[in-house]
């Protein structure tokens, strides 16, 4: 009875994963790994853009409740089109990106899916769980996302050899509670106290 029940529950654990797949992030063609990011303060307005990324992810694509991975993005990857400000940003009173060269994001799972399945293409509305890691501080920060999912077809091949999730994700990063506090009052008047991501990013299956 004892090996009944073991080998049963095996059995509905190898279904329940069945649609796993491993997502690494590519660039190919027109669909690059990019974010940008927009301070906002009374003072001043900054708009700047990061492409440095690396990772990858797991999806299950039968149902999209599970999914993990993590993705990361240089520092020095970060540009706001002035070199100076570029400068203060990686400094030590900023990112500080010698001692913390990389910002990245551990996924841990999806809520509140919302599935969207039209011929071949899946789309899914969720909201991303995850540990955010910047500055040498780690904290669950929440990202709204969208996910296209394009299983392997004659048509996906003419892009990359695999299925295909293009994902785009908003998401704030409050600057304090990460460390960041940059000079003076700079903070709050002319950096913004929370910095708006947008983030779209390219997986292929393995």
């Amino acid at each position: 009875m004892v090996r009944k029940l073991s080998f049963l529950l095996l059995v509905s654990l190898a279904t329940a994963w069945a649609g796993e797949k491993t997502f690494v992030l590519t660039t190919v063609g027109k669909y690059r790994n990019q974010a940008q990011f927009t301070s906002s303060a009374p003072l001043e307005t900054i708009v700047g853009t990061a492409d440095g990324f690396s990772g990858q992810f797991s999806l299950d694509v039968t149902d999209f409740k599970r999914a993990g991975g993590m993705v990361s993005v240089t520092v020095r990857s970060m540009k706001t089109g002035n070199t100076t400000r570029d400068g203060h940003m990686y400094s030590s009173d900023w990112l500080d990106a010698e001692r913390y060269p990389t910002i990245s994001y551990t996924l841990k799972r999806l809520d509140n899916p919302i599935i969207t399945r039209e011929s071949e293409r899946t789309v899914v509305k969720a909201t991303a769980v995850g540990d955010f890691t910047m500055h040498g501080t780690t904290k669950e920060l929440p990202a709204q996302v969208t996910m296209t999912y394009l299983p392997r077809s004659e048509k996906t091949q003419s892009i990359a050899d695999g299925d295909l999730v293009l994902v785009q994700a908003t998401f704030s990063v409050p600057l304090v509670q990460f460390g960041v506090k940059g000079k003076g009052t700079i903070i709050g008047s002319r950096v913004g106290e929370t910095i708006t991501v947008e983030a779209t990013l390219f997986g292929v299956s393995k």
